[in-house]
């Protein structure tokens, strides 16, 4: 038994990391398309730094649906191989067979609270702040020579000549406060314009006031839109909004049973997975498009339930018995289906 131990742990490692390394593709490439043009100015670095980022905000329903088509594909390739028959015929049991599938299984609820609780939130919240670090970079390789340029919605920037950091003949205009500033010369140090010998034009009632300066440091504080969400707080900030009981209380307690809840699946996914690999005598594609829908039908119920929580105060522990009947209930069939 051993020996078939090993095989199925050998063929169910090489199909999830096969599946992993597709769905990351296919994720990363359909995420490039919603970033803003800072990733055409990033060193090679960076955009590495970023792929990865990218990679670990979305590995949460990655590796979940990569885990269940691996344990519906290595009990399937036992099928058609029609290697069950000769352990059957061998006296070995289907429970037994199906005992290194539940091995894995244990393992990877313990990765998948880790994922769910801590690896994603941070991701997310480092691949903001990282965003909002390198879009700032990427408005001053933005300004042309002889050309207007919107900053944002209330800035609005142009210079008669450029050269890397330093501009000369340098017009500003700021709608939010109705200040507009010339200068002769400008040079940007980090999140400031340093400009020199110009004019800051100040809007009064009936007139403007100008000011001269010879040195003016002007604070183009740009930020890239993605914010980070109370989705993403670490563990200690949503715990603080339940036991002091504020406005966050329910959105707090709905976030915690979505990061907590998710290791259930895979308690009943690998064995569950595995049994409908070897019973179902389906093609392959039917066996997958299954697997999805029952993920889809699990990500469904999640939102559904999550939102309730949130909305009006749902018991996480009503929605955990739910989960556990669901799952169960998939279980229960693949056992006994003949």
């Amino acid at each position: 038994m051993k020996l078939i131990d090993k095989i199925l742990i050998k063929r169910f490692i090489k199909i999830f990391f096969i599946l992993v390394a597709i769905f990351s593709l296919v994720i990363i490439s359909s995420q490039m398309l919603h970033l803003p043009k800072v990733i055409y100015f990033m060193n090679i670095f960076d955009f590495f730094q970023l792929l990865i980022l990218m990679e670990l905000s979305f590995i949460k329903y990655l590796i979940l649906f990569a885990f269940f088509i691996s344990s519906i594909l290595t009990g399937a390739i036992l099928r058609e191989s029609n290697e069950i028959y000769a352990i059957y015929s061998s006296g070995i049991s289907q429970l037994r067979i199906s005992k290194p599938i539940f091995y894995l299984s244990i393992i990877f609820v313990i990765i998948a609270l880790f994922i769910s609780t801590f690896l994603v939130p941070y991701a997310n919240r480092e691949r903001a702040k990282f965003l909002t670090t390198n879009v700032k970079a990427y408005f001053l390789d933005s300004v042309k020579e002889k050309n207007f340029f919107k900053v944002d919605e209330k800035i609005t920037i142009y210079v008669n000549e450029k050269k890397d950091k330093s501009f000369k003949d340098i017009f500003i205009y700021n709608k939010n406060n109705g200040y507009l500033i010339t200068a002769k010369y400008g040079e940007f140090i980090g999140n400031y314009l340093i400009l020199k010998d110009g004019y800051l034009q100040l809007p009064s009632e009936n007139s403007f006031s100008f000011l001269h300066f010879n040195e003016y440091r002007f604070n183009l504080d740009v930020e890239y839109l993605k914010q980070i969400a109370i989705e993403d707080a670490p563990l200690t900030d949503l715990f603080r909004n339940i036991q002091e009981k504020n406005e966050n209380f329910n959105k707090s307690l709905a976030i915690l049973s979505d990061r907590f809840f998710f290791f259930v699946p895979f308690l009943f996914f690998g064995v569950s997975g595995f049994l409908l690999g070897i019973k179902l005598y389906s093609k392959n594609q039917t066996l997958i498009a299954t697997a999805v829908s029952i993920g889809i039908a699990y990500m469904i119920i999640n939102f559904y339930f999550v939102k309730l929580i949130e909305k009006s105060g749902f018991s996480p522990l009503i929605y955990f018995i739910i989960l556990i009947g669901f799952f169960s209930s998939i279980l229960i069939y693949a056992i006994k289906k003949e």
